[in-house]
């Protein structure tokens, strides 16, 4: 529930609340008492209903029997003794009658001898099949069927019959005089009930809706209303044409038929929403009544409230002036002596919190918000071309790292000394985060005067920060976005100046800077999007593996494979690896995609084995980030369980860069994978952080040399021993040697010489795609066994 924030408010909410809650009560105690009442006169209006047209259809029957006990006390006293006379009277007795709609007499032997209206296709017609013939026969007693749709007249019609000496003297009822009869009966109690009459097996005989007599429908509520009838409980609810309905019953004695009576409760319904109607308005009148005395009383409170909160709003807009004191009440007096006090303290606080909330208590610079704020104004002032410029101290951490954070800071201070003696006329200098400077420049004539000012804050900047006789010497990776030109608004403008920097910093030259580029935009959204599809290729089957034979220099014999992975991307095409493995690394993803390489290139090495007979080895690289998870060895124990592949034939290929941050914990690592039984391969030796520290005191199997070795191998000759030391050194080491990137007879036959254990390029195979492999098994054995020959 909101909570009421205005004294005015409460009071009045109150004062409503103490009328509403008791009518409320009144309400809520009322409403069943009178639901009850208007229930129990509905069921006895219903029931008085029911029982009055029940005794009317009594009636009738009784009438209409009586009509046949008159022919019949005719017939027998013979004044009724010929045809003639016969058919005279029954002509008669059906133009007096509205009901009866035909006769027939009927001899012993259920011969029809009269009719009326006479119908020579009738007479002589035998009855014996029919109930109305065979039941008064049999009983001696009155007999009503069922209803039926005449075939003379096409209306609904019943039977009564009654023996005659031998015989039996038939009569057919017209049904229409019989709803007649109800629906005059019910207009006399208004037009909201309905009445039903069905016979003895629920088929209706009389209903507002005639076709549902034509069509002979039994009452659907029949078997669960008229047993329970005769209980003595007179109310009943039942859904009736879509609503909930009571419905009273009545027999009619004398014709085995009964009659049902339904109201709609929505006539109750309708009585309570005039009562709550009638609740609501009392209700709503006293409220207004109770709002208009309560304005009144509280006036006075109202203008006071009223002037200090505009007054408290001027305030809270920054114009910090005294409260004017003209009050009505003391107490408001008080409470505007009081404020006033405060206001002046928090005037002085606002000035000290400004400083804070604006500039960097570290270096005295304008923050991050204040760069927001104020670049954002001048590009709604249009100030003309604007420089951001972005420069990030370089390898920043490895200062902390080195000298401990404490020196850090100190020379971050001492560079916002410099900054801040520097005088940046026409913008500012803020520090937005860590080691990372934006330089504002405004009224810019071209996007090159921004170099002018980079090499004055390079100036002050690359001399050497002293501090407990330690010089540093800082480094600066310089990016420049420029408005409007790059972008338009401050989130892209500081995006764009980072991008630039960032690839200032990969291009690694010394205080290097770099302008953004549409290229680069489109860098970042490739990027993005590749990030973005790479959490659904793994599911979306988009990632296959490429195999490249490893050969054995010596006899050509086949080693084994590396799995290579690619990506098939829907829109982009083939993604090179060089591109989307670094994504994955930062993402994370390279863990799901890194275990599936794993298991399906065991799994395929499991597969060519069985069906060529071989014992080939797998080579699966895999990515420091992969390694750091805690259970990555026994995810591997786990996938070559579940292969079925020998240990001892797969090999994993990892870089240098694994050793950078700690050569114990990558030592933990070798250790827990060696105790499987598995290879490990020191991959792109050469290239990263090479030391014969790792080589020596690692358990490294196989050592895989850079193609970039390979491909100035013939150059000159100091490459050539450059090869043939890393080869020797090996095989001191008791390691194999891998060369990678052969592609030429001469590259193999100088590696041969110096002992190269096996080769991997293009020379042999470019990698393939596993449907391949046997046709290249086949080659390559075909081929080793040629030149044994």
């Amino acid at each position: 529930m909101k909570r009421i924030k205005k004294l005015r408010d409460f009071i009045l909410i109150n004062n409503m609340l103490s009328i509403i809650i008791p009518l409320i009560l009144v309400g809520l105690l009322a409403t069943p008492i009178i639901y009850d009442y208007l229930r129990k006169d509905m069921d006895q209006k219903n029931t008085m209903i029911a029982a009055t047209i029940a005794q009317r259809m009594a009636d009738f029957m009784d009438d209409s029997f009586q009509e046949l006990e008159q022919i019949n006390d005719l017939l027998d006293d013979g004044t009724l003794k010929d045809e003639t006379t016969i058919q005279r009277y029954l002509n008669g007795m059906l133009e007096n009658s509205d009901s009866i709609e035909g006769f027939e007499i009927l001899d012993g032997q259920g011969i029809v001898k009269n009719t009326a209206p006479q119908n020579a296709n009738i007479l002589g017609a035998n009855r014996t099949g029919q109930p109305f013939f065979t039941e008064p026969k049999a009983t001696g007693k009155p007999f009503v069927s069922s209803s039926f749709i005449s075939q003379q007249t096409g209306q609904p019609t019943i039977t009564i019959a009654i023996p005659h000496g031998d015989g039996v003297l038939v009569a057919y009822l017209n049904l229409e005089e019989i709803s007649m009869l109800s629906g005059n009966h019910i207009r006399t109690f208004g037009d909201t009930v309905t009445v039903a009459i069905t016979d003895g097996n629920g088929v209706f005989i009389s209903h507002p809706d005639i076709t549902k007599v034509f069509q002979r429908e039994i009452e659907a509520n029949y078997q669960a209303i008229h047993p329970e009838a005769k209980t003595g409980d007179q109310i009943h609810a039942f859904t009736y044409e879509g609503k909930t309905a009571m419905v009273s019953h009545a027999d009619v004695i004398n014709a085995d038929w009964h009659v049902f009576v339904y109201e709609s409760y929505d006539s109750i319904y309708g009585a309570l929403r005039s009562f709550v109607g009638m609740m609501l308005l009392f209700t709503l009148l006293l409220v207004l009544l109770s709002r208009f005395v309560a304005r009144l009383v509280f006036k006075d409170i109202n203008h006071s409230f009223g002037e200090l909160n505009r007054q408290t709003k001027e305030i809270a807009a920054g114009d910090y002036h005294p409260i004017d004191t003209d009050n009505r009440f003391d107490e408001f007096d008080q409470l505007t002596t009081n404020f006033n006090g405060m206001v002046a303290s928090v005037k002085e606080r606002d000035d000290a919190l400004k400083v804070l909330a604006y500039y960097d208590p570290q270096t005295r610079l304008p923050n991050a918000a204040y760069l927001t704020e104020q670049l954002s104004q001048l590009i709604q002032n249009n100030e003309g071309k604007i420089a951001v410029i972005c420069f990030d101290i370089h390898n920043f951490k490895r200062i902390n790292d080195t000298y401990g954070p404490s020196f850090g800071d100190k020379i971050l201070e001492m560079m916002g000394a410099r900054l801040l003696a520097l005088n940046c006329a026409h913008g500012f200098v803020a520090r937005i985060n860590g080691s990372n400077f934006i330089r504002v420049l405004t009224e810019l004539e071209q996007a090159d005067d921004a170099l002018v000012e980079i090499e004055r804050l390079q100036g002050v900047l690359n001399h050497a920060m002293t501090y407990h006789e330690n010089n540093v010497y800082l480094r600066f990776h310089v990016g420049i976005a420029i408005y409007p030109d790059d972008a338009l608004d401050v989130e892209e403008l500081l995006q764009y100046a980072n991008t630039a920097a960032d690839i200032a910093k990969q291009q690694g030259r010394r205080s290097q800077h770099a302008f953004f580029e549409s290229a680069m935009k489109q860098n970042l959204i490739r990027n993005m999007t590749l990030e973005n599809s790479m959490r659904s290729a793994l599911t979306n089957n988009e990632f296959f593996l490429q195999y490249q034979p490893q050969i054995d220099v010596r006899n050509k014999k086949i080693r084994g494979f590396e799995a290579l992975i690619r990506w098939d991307h829907p829109q982009l095409g083939r993604v090179s690896p060089l591109e989307f493995i670094h994504i994955a690394e930062t993402t994370g993803m390279i863990v799901p995609i890194g275990a599936w390489v794993l298991e399906t290139a065991c799994r395929q090495i499991v597969a060519i084995n069985r069906k060529m007979a071989t014992e080939l080895m797998i080579s699966v690289n895999v990515s420091p980030v992969q390694l750091s998870q805690e259970n990555f060895p026994a995810m591997v124990a786990e996938v070559l369980k579940r292969c079925k592949l020998e240990p001892s034939l797969l090999e994993l290929e990892i870089t240098e860069n694994l050793f950078i941050n700690s050569f114990e914990e990558a030592s933990s690592i070798f250790k827990s994978l060696k105790a499987i039984g598995i290879r490990m391969s020191l991959d792109d030796f050469g290239t990263g952080y090479s030391s014969l520290a790792y080589l020596k005191n690692l358990p490294i199997d196989t050592l895989k040399i850079d193609q970039a070795f390979t491909r100035d191998l013939l150059i000159r000759k100091s490459n050539e021993n450059l090869m043939e030391s890393i080869i020797m050194m090996a095989h001191i080491l008791h390691m194999d040697v891998i060369v990678e990137g052969v592609e030429e007879l001469e590259q193999l036959d100088c590696l041969k010489i110096y002992q190269c254990d096996h080769v991997q390029g293009y020379y042999f195979s470019r990698p393939i795609d596993e449907s391949q492999l046997e046709a290249l098994l086949n080659q390559l054995i075909d081929a080793q066994a040629q030149d044994l020959d």
